[in-house]
């Protein structure tokens, strides 16, 4: 894997350390919701979990659409699946090395 292509990759994988940024990825994986979905569903305060929809969104894991007054949230699934191409590429290159 490429430097930069792993440093990002990792900065991503911090993002997503975080329980409440991972739940919402989570949650968001059944499709796209509003904040108020969002915020309900994990039992946060609002001003909660807009925090750390901006983290997402500042780093490209989610994307926004707003609707009137309201913005609903949907995974980026171009870097949600950099992400999952680092976990197999980690997975596979365990494998490799246990073979005898």
């Amino acid at each position: 894997m490429k430097r930069k292509n792993s440093t990002h990759s990792l900065e991503l994988l911090k993002i997503l350390s975080n329980s409440t940024r991972f739940n919402i990825v989570l949650l968001l994986a059944s499709g796209e919701k509003c904040v108020c979905e969002i915020y309900k569903n994990l039992n946060l305060p609002q001003n909660l979990a807009s925090h750390h929809l901006g983290i997402l969104r500042q780093n490209k894991l989610i994307i926004d659409r707003k609707d009137g007054k309201w913005i609903h949230y949907s995974l980026n699934r171009k870097n949600i699946r950099i992400v999952n191409n680092l976990l197999e590429q980690i997975i596979s290159t365990k494998e490799k090395r246990s073979k005898c």
